[in-house]
């Protein structure tokens, strides 16, 4: 076979017709060289007749075999596989396959389907992105980016992360180079505490995750039966904090997070200089107090065009649902208001170029940090340590920066008493999400109890005095 394929190559160069003049021996070097450009264009490669590697707009080279068959106008492409995924040997004796093939008069169709072979998971991952992904099966963005993220870090082992990277270092693991069939439930469950030695809820994510691109794989023929099959004793399992806030706690950090100047209604920009906090961040977190909104895609990264002043709301685009809004309470609208009134005036919150459209803008945009590197996120990317430090200086036992929206709805739900209400406030679409409320306020439930007993106590002696 190997002679066949060695001898035909000749023969396939007549075949073979470049639609890119750029032809040249590939190397991993030359590749890795190669900077994506405003449009798509390709190198051939002179060893092998037909192997082209495609570098996109987007960053990402792909192998493909390309065709010219005689008295065809068009052209025929086979994708071979990504350059991260698959190496320049192995798309190399992949082209000389179809070379070879072609030349033996086959059926293109006939072709891919002799020469497909049993998909590594690495290249399942890439075909599950452009194939489920793109074709928009109810996935929204923000869960698009967040699997992707897991499966770039934790399956394909690419991240700049330094603790990720001496996890993978003491427990070394290579599942995303194994055949589909030779993945085993062991497999599973050692991924499974690997991360979980970084974050337990990342871990059973991950094999939510997993489960879906398996699922997928065999609804392709392309796996006979699901690995994961973990029971929910196996998982770590979600445990809920049903920690939150006083509401005098509350009340406590937003004085804290929000001043005021009385005399202007601007904001105290001697404040948080003498205090050394970061205003914007301060911002982010009386945000989060007031409306309830989650943590980064509701709060860091909304942008001002999605804020209705006349309306008192706040809009948000769901891939599944549409568009879906809610509504601001006033002291966040006032909030809003200060915000927009400070953006052309100078400080941290100055309107200018890059972060503009952002409400809570980064200050740190297109600057410099101490390793030399340009920060490139237009919004504050996180609040954490300012929480942190707000919580100290409080004198408040730490809380994570997510119950701030547990806080807000446990509270919606004590004053109003309607657990819909705080449905819909929360954004959740069933009610056994918003649940855990109910939950939260079991303890003032007991306590209330217990203090109309002592009230009953107390007036039964009363009563008992009386008739002695």
């Amino acid at each position: 076979m190997k002679e066949n394929i060695d001898n035909s190559l000749a023969t396939a160069r007549s075949l073979v017709r470049t639609h890119v003049e750029r032809r040249v021996r590939l190397s991993d070097t030359l590749i890795k060289k190669e900077r994506p450009g405003n449009k798509l264009r390709s190198i051939g490669d002179s060893e092998v007749p037909g192997l082209r590697i495609y570098i996109h707009p987007s960053g990402s080279n792909i192998f493909y075999f390309a065709y010219k068959p005689k008295n065809q106008k068009n052209w025929v492409r086979y994708k071979l596989g990504n350059f991260n995924i698959l190496n320049l040997p192995q798309a190399r004796a992949k082209a000389k396959k179809y070379g070879a093939a072609i030349l033996e008069g086959k059926d293109p169709v006939e072709i891919k389907r002799e020469l497909k072979e049993e998909l590594i998971l690495a290249e399942l991952i890439e075909q599950f992105y452009d194939k489920k992904f793109k074709r928009s099966y109810g996935y929204k963005n923000t869960t698009i980016k967040t699997v992707k993220t897991y499966f770039k870090c934790w399956i394909l082992q690419k991240t700049n992360d330094p603790k990720i990277r001496e996890i993978q270092k003491e427990n070394p693991y290579n599942i995303q180079h194994k055949k589909l069939s030779t993945i085993t439930k062991d497999d599973i469950k050692m991924l499974h505490s690997i991360v979980g030695l970084k974050a337990k809820s990342v871990a059973d994510k991950i094999i939510d995750y997993l489960n879906v691109l398996f699922n997928y794989a065999i609804e392709e023929n392309l796996l006979a039966k699901n690995p994961i099959r973990l029971k929910k004793k196996e998982k770590f399992g979600d445990k809920e904090d049903n920690r939150v806030l006083t509401e005098e706690q509350r009340e406590m950090v937003l004085n804290y997070a929000y001043k005021i100047d009385k005399r202007t209604g601007k904001i105290n920009y001697n404040y948080y200089a003498k205090k050394n906090l970061n205003l914007v961040a301060c911002l982010v977190i009386v945000w989060w107090l007031l409306t309830g909104r989650r943590n980064n895609s509701e709060g860091t990264q909304i942008k001002w065009k999605q804020i209705s002043f006349p309306q008192k709301k706040i809009f948000f685009e769901d891939s599944k649902v549409g568009q879906i809004e809610y509504a601001i309470g006033p002291r966040a609208m006032e909030l809003l208001k200060v915000i927009k009134d400070e953006r052309l005036t100078e400080g941290p919150l100055l309107w200018k170029e890059g972060t503009k459209d952002y409400v809570f803008p980064s200050y740190h945009y297109n600057k410099r940090n101490s390793k030399k590197a340009v920060c490139k996120t237009p919004y504050l990317s996180s609040a954490k340590k300012t929480w942190q430090r707000i919580l100290k200086d409080l004198n408040i036992d730490y809380l994570p920066p997510k119950q701030c929206r547990h806080t807000f709805l446990t509270l919606l739900l004590k004053k109003t008493k309607n657990i819909m209400i705080v449905k819909k406030a929360a954004g959740h679409s069933q009610i056994k999400t918003t649940n855990r409320y109910a939950k939260i306020l079991d303890e003032d439930v007991v306590s209330g109890l217990e203090g109309m007993d002592q009230v009953q106590e107390k007036e039964s002696k009363v009563l008992e005095f009386k008739k002695s």
